[in-house]
């Protein structure tokens, strides 16, 4: 058989708990017990691979990489360690590298004291339950370090060998903070430039222009018992990050902040940031370097420096302060320079950086730089003003808008929670009834734990969003208002003229633009909310002598503007008139073009007229009052010519009747004129009715309304003659001798008009009239229906 001349791995292995000074008498000892049992059991090309101060949980260790790296080229024949715990305590890449890394690379494992061999497969059926103890135990000393590190801090002691910068470490009293001066200084100045407007990147860039030592490089040369950073570039280079970081760290107000990172997993070692309430926080235990308002400050001026600006775009003061009332996000700042060199006032303004985005669009919200600054000065003076006159009622107003503003805010919380709730035990019957069905066999499996899994999952985040809404409604707000800040600041500036950068970042907390309503003309109105530092959005109500001013400035405004539009208006028709007069001279010299353009000119006046009077029209028609009046107008001149007509009516009948009372007694130039005006009145009848005949066939609504127009008009008619015939027989049946002899006329001139109508309808029949053609056989057809039933009557 060939000898094996692979290498013989001797791995050792100590976790950084037991380390000694240089390399601990553990390892030595690991490394004599394995090398003879190496030359005892006659193995050969020995060599060590060892890692002083890693943890079991973690297979990042440097010789465990290098041993991985021969095993990988195929130079390791075997591994040997003293026991399992030695090799590592994650039984999951335990079990990976010995069960099947080590087989595949064809390695020999072997841990001594365990009598683990995987030369000998049978003997090694316990390994798995080793590894998982092994573990199990590192997961236990795990939790026990981290429950003796809690319990330290719970004290309020330190754990982190840490110092912020600005403080130091008396070697005596490792608990305790002590303010170095000349550091402290520098994180003062961070703070100040913070509360200036500075963002983090320019507070770096200068810190670096004036060649202070970084935190680490000043640790290093001042306090290198405290320093555990010894690796960098440049002592005199700051970042953002550095400077982020000192402007986030709460221990310059005096306090003691533990527990800002944790680990989740034993085994990853991965650390991440602690959450609020994760924090152990012990306030006033050393000396405070900041303030609590400038500490405020700074993180509020550091909501406004924009991350990504372009340095070498202009700024604005009011950059980061102005938000859109629609989308909430932060307005641009415009700074734009006509072609013509000239400078205007809207060149310098704000909109909403939304504005035009491809994904998430928005309006416009523009207003301009100049604009928004004087409504800032004007609001912060009237709130001082009114600070200073009288501060009792300042405070009475302001606990009176804040107290209606929280109950608002609490009703709607309250409202949201009840139809969660409602939303709940709509699920929860939902559930009982999909269960009902699934256990009755009348839904499938599928579409049972597909619902279940919807309704699980709207019922956690509802049981969630239920949970944040009965915290909130057990307070009004966590966010009270500092009046009392409020007032030092206005006295702090009493008396001030112009609002000045320091003024603004202490007044003013942000700015909510509405978009403007009107467009561009003189009715343009926009609505802007200003919220102050401490008190919010605080709407202060005119005074009498500010209406009056506020009316008086509107007028005047509005006649400026009127009296702009008169001259502009003056000389442009000046012009026109010059120009007209030119154009009529050549025309009539004989220009041709002068006369078409001319021709042009008066047509175009022409149409203009028509359209003014049109407009004119139009608005005095919207005007409630001239319409009522119209119609007024109208309904009179429609009541006298119904009047007009009338005595005209009333005025021929009359001259009919003496007409025909004149032809009665056999005057012929009377009964000539009759004849003319019933052939007149014929005439004009049979036109109107072949109108009607025509307009019905081709309008069928038309001919329907004629038709019911008529049916209605021959049945009012037929019910009033029946009617009074019915009231003079009635008087005549009392014996009444009038009423019997009107009844008898009435009777004979039904039989002559009857006698009439036959006659006409039978000569126009002759005359081939088919309307009378029909009528005449319809009644002919009449007729002899009731000859024939009459008949039958008589004969049965």
């Amino acid at each position: 058989m060939a000898k094996d001349n692979r290498i013989t791995a001797l791995y050792e292995r100590l976790s950084r708990d037991d380390e000694m000074q240089g390399e601990s008498n553990s390892i030595t000892n690991q490394k004599k017990y394995l090398e003879d049992y190496a030359v005892q059991h006659g193995f050969g090309n020995i060599q060590h691979f060892s890692d002083d101060g890693y943890s079991g949980t973690n297979f990042n260790r440097p010789a465990f990489n290098s041993l991985l790296t021969e095993i990988e080229a195929g130079r390791v024949g075997t591994v040997i360690v003293k026991d399992m715990s030695r090799f590592g305590r994650n039984y999951l890449q335990v079990g990976f590298y010995t069960e099947m890394m080590f087989p595949k690379k064809n390695v020999r494992f072997i841990a001594v004291n365990n009598g683990v061999d995987s030369a000998n497969p049978a003997d090694n059926d316990f390994t798995p339950f080793l590894n998982i103890m092994n573990e199990w135990y590192a997961k236990d000393t795990s939790k026990k370090i981290k429950a003796v590190f809690k319990a330290k801090m719970r004290d309020g002691k330190r754990v982190s060998g840490a110092v912020p910068y600005g403080y130091y470490r008396k070697p005596e009293d490792k608990q305790t903070l002590y303010v170095d001066e000349a550091s402290a200084s520098v994180v003062r100045r961070i703070f100040q430039l913070a509360c200036d407007g500075m963002g983090a990147t320019a507070i770096a860039d200068t810190l670096s222009e004036d060649k202070i030592l970084i935190p680490s490089a000043y640790a290093r040369q001042n306090h290198p018992e405290d320093c555990q950073c010894t690796n960098y570039h440049d002592p005199y280079t700051w970042n953002a990050t550095t400077v982020g970081y000192i402007l986030n760290r709460r221990e310059y107000l005096g306090h003691t902040v533990l527990g800002k990172t944790t680990r989740d997993n034993f085994k990853t070692k991965r650390k991440r940031i602690a959450n609020e309430d994760e924090l152990l926080v012990f306030y006033n235990t050393h000396e405070a370097i900041i303030d609590q308002e400038t500490y405020d400050k700074a993180q509020r001026m550091r909501k406004r420096v924009s991350p990504r600006r372009n340095s070498e775009k202009p700024a604005h003061r009011l950059s980061g302060l102005l938000y859109c009332a629609d989308c909430g996000s932060r307005l641009a700042y415009i700074n734009s320079k006509p072609k013509d060199g000239k400078i205007y006032d809207s060149n310098q303004a704000f909109r909403c950086s939304r504005y035009h985005n491809k994904y998430h669009s928005c309006t416009g919200h523009y207003i301009k730089a100049s604009t928004i600054e004087m409504l800032i000065y004007q609001a912060t003076k009237r709130v001082s003003q009114y600070v200073l006159k009288d501060e009792k009622e300042f405070v009475e107003q302001l606990k009176a808008q804040y107290e209606l503003q929280c109950e608002k805010d609490n009703t709607d919380d309250k409202k949201e929670l009840l139809e969660a709730k409602r939303r709940m035990m709509d699920l929860d019957d939902r559930i009982k009834g999909l269960y009902e069905n699934f256990t009755l066999g009348r839904l499938p499996e599928r579409q049972f734990n597909r619902l279940m899994t919807e309704y699980d999952t709207e019922q956690s985040s509802l049981e969630q969003r239920i949970s944040e809404l009965e915290t909130a409604t057990e307070r009004i707000s966590t966010k009270a208002v500092q009046i009392d800040k409020f007032v030092r600041l206005v006295k702090k500036y009493r008396d001030f003229e112009e609002l000045t950068t320091p003024m603004l970042n202490d007044f003013i907390e942000k700015v909510v633009i509405h978009e403007a309503e009107g467009g561009r003309t003189k009715d343009r109105t926009q609505q802007v909310d200003i919220y102050f530092n401490f008190i919010g959005n605080f709407v202060l109500p005119l005074s009498e002598d500010e209406v009056e001013a506020l009316q008086s400035e509107e007028a005047r405004r509005a006649e400026e503007i009127a009296e702009r539009k008169r001259k502009s208006s003056k000389k442009s028709t000046q012009k026109r008139i010059q120009k007209r007069a030119e154009i009529k001279a050549k025309a009539e010299a004989g220009d041709p073009e002068a006369m078409a353009e001319y021709k042009a000119i008066l047509e175009k006046g022409r149409q203009n007229n028509r359209k003014r009077s049109e407009k004119m029209r139009e608005l005095r028609m919207s005007d409630p009052e001239y319409r009522a009046k119209m119609e007024e107008k109208e309904r009179l001149a429609l009541e006298r010519e119904k009047k007009r007509q009338e005595r005209a009516t009333k005025k021929k009948k009359i001259a009919l009747a003496e007409l025909k009372e004149q032809a009665e007694k056999g005057n012929q130039e009377a009964v000539r004129e009759l004849e003319e005006s019933r052939a007149i009145a014929r005439e004009r009848s049979r036109k109107s009715a072949e109108k009607r005949k025509q307009r019905a066939e081709n309008d069928p609504e038309y001919a329907k309304y004629l038709e019911e127009r008529n049916a209605e008009y021959n049945r009012r008619h037929t019910a009033r003659r029946k009617e009074q015939m019915e009231a003079l027989r009635a008087r005549a049946e009392a014996g009444d001798q009038e009423a019997k002899s009107q009844l008898a006329e009435r009777k004979q001139y039904q039989v002559r008009a009857t006698v009439k109508s036959y006659r006409k309808m039978c000569e126009d029949a002759l005359n081939g009239d088919p309307i009378a053609k029909e009528r005449y056989e319809k009644t002919l057809a009449m007729r002899r229906e009731a000859y024939h039933a009459k008949k039958s009557e008589q004969t049965a």
